[in-house]
């Protein structure tokens, strides 16, 4: 059965439902307005594809983890300074959109560009975010550039062939499925964070009622 506590904490919380509720509404909308504004306007996705060419007796097994080591390389290869340096030769994008900083062009690349492996298909997708369609189009065919004919200076001398799957795809950012996620995230939020405020202060009630129970009983054993 349960406790006489754990039945008035119960009828507590549904007392105090409409509060919950609100309170996961006011945290849905203050995230949905923080992730809006944070968002690039645009995303431009590619998908690729990391094929190693077979050499000598080397068997699919060892071809497709080796297909998946050197993909997880050259994921990591496109936050380099090499990379954002040879994606400037490229001319796909405004000389100005770097900063002269090193450290400041890293930072900004690093939250402009996604990557998304899937090792066991040798599949790698790149998404590239930015206020301007034309920009966020550009970043992606130079990217493709450096990948198809210059991912040498990443792979060593390993046989490796990277082909564009599909893209450079364009749309706006962010999509209906993020913007539903993290509003209901935010929701559940809200409604667990009031559920703790409100369980804090039943147990601060409690804890203070039993101090004036032992009080109580205590002056009635002094008599």
């Amino acid at each position: 059965m349960m406790s006489l506590e754990t039945r008035d904490f119960l009828r507590l919380i549904k007392n105090k439902m409409g509060i919950i509720i609100l309170f996961g509404l006011i945290v849905s909308l203050i995230s949905f307005y923080a992730f809006i504004f944070t968002q690039k306007r645009y995303e431009t996705t590619t998908d690729y594809l990391i094929v190693q060419d077979q050499m000598g007796t080397q068997d699919f097994y060892s071809l497709s983890k080796s297909a998946e080591y050197l993909g997880g390389v050259l994921s990591e290869a496109v936050y380099s300074s090499v990379f954002i340096n040879e994606l400037k030769n490229t001319n796909k994008i405004s000389p100005a959109y770097f900063p002269l900083d090193e450290r400041e062009s890293q930072k900004k690349w690093k939250k402009a560009v996604e990557i998304e492996k899937s090792p066991n298909l040798g599949i790698m997708k790149v998404r590239v975010y930015d206020n301007n369609r034309e920009t966020a189009i550009g970043i992606s065919q130079g990217i493709s550039e450096i990948m198809v004919t210059k991912n040498y200076l990443f792979r060593g001398k390993v046989n490796l062939d990277v082909r564009v799957l599909s893209g450079p795809v364009t749309e706006k950012n962010p999509s209906i499925g993020k913007i539903l996620l993290v509003v209901a995230g935010g929701f559940v939020l809200g409604g667990i964070l009031k559920l703790i405020h409100i369980y804090y202060a039943f147990m601060m009630v409690m804890f203070k009622r039993d101090e004036r129970e032992e009080y109580l009983n205590s002056l009635k054993e002094m008599k």
